[in-house]
């Protein structure tokens, strides 16, 4: 019986091992990166041989977090890291990165174009990368789009190394800070957008000032009842009830490690 058989794990089992949330579990299984099949009942189970390669390594001790070797042999790629949900991006192909790959592409960034080196995610300066910071052991930076005056108080008032939080209460407002602040997340305060609007997604996932932005809905209890639909949908890598503290969000951030590889094209 397909329950007796202790190999074969719920979609809560394999998360803990990935150390990600069960949702993730189902979005990799509907996007073809995990096998899953269903039970009578209709739930999903997973073969524990099928997690090997997702499953994040130990953390090393805080300190030695910020002084990772330039070569860390499990650090995801820059190609990796700011893939097209989970799809190498068609320009990181063409670059020399890519192409060698090589573990670092902030080592290689005084290559000209010439040589090969697309520059895709080259906004500025390396500091300024989202990918550049999780690597270093950099706080990651997060966007939060609300005008909750509350929320805002709340998340401001809270202390979390691992993520530096720039506020805009409007779309105008996030598109100015966009072009300095570079987020790697957006948090949405769905209770403050349009209901039904989804321009606000769309336009952060076309931005091409943060390619690989990642974006997590804060959603108030009387919009729970769209949360299910909310995690499906591509463009969304984390719902998070209201209210909640900064560390509910610094956990979402955290499930995108730079230790373990996630793509299958990941080979040196």
């Amino acid at each position: 019986m397909l329950a007796e058989n202790q190999n074969l794990l719920t979609t809560g089992q394999a998360a803990k091992l990935c150390s990600v949330t069960p949702d993730t579990i189902l979005k990799w299984i509907k996007k073809g990166r995990l096998n899953g099949v269903r039970t009578a009942g209709g739930h999903y189970r997973i073969e524990r041989r099928a997690l090997d390669p997702l499953i994040v390594s130990p953390r090393p001790a805080e300190s030695a977090s910020r002084q990772l070797p330039e070569c860390y042999p499990k650090s995801l790629r820059c190609w990796e890291y700011l893939s097209d949900r989970g799809s190498v991006r068609d320009d990181c192909q063409q670059c020399v990165v890519y192409r060698v790959r090589a573990a670092r592409c902030f080592v290689m960034a005084g290559l000209e174009p010439e040589v090969g080196h697309a520059r895709q995610f080259c906004q500025s300066t390396c500091e300024d990368c989202v990918y550049y910071r999780r690597v270093k052991g950099l706080a990651t930076n997060v966007l939060l789009i609300s005008s909750d005056d509350e929320l805002i108080h709340q998340l401001t008032g809270e202390d979390d190394d691992s993520v530096t939080l720039c506020i805009a209460r409007n779309a105008y407002e996030a598109s100015a800070i966009i072009q300095d602040f570079r987020p790697a997340f957006a948090a949405i305060d769905m209770e403050r957008v349009t209901a039904g609007d989804t321009e606000l997604l769309d336009s952060l996932s076309a931005d091409p000032r943060v390619q690989g932005l990642r974006i997590i809905l804060l959603v108030p209890p009387e919009m729970t009842s769209r949360k299910r639909l909310w995690a499906k949908d591509d463009r969304v890598d984390g719902v998070l009830d209201k209210p909640l503290g900064i560390r509910q969000i610094a956990a979402v951030v955290g499930e995108f490690p730079v230790d373990s590889l996630m793509l299958e094209d990941n080979n040196p």
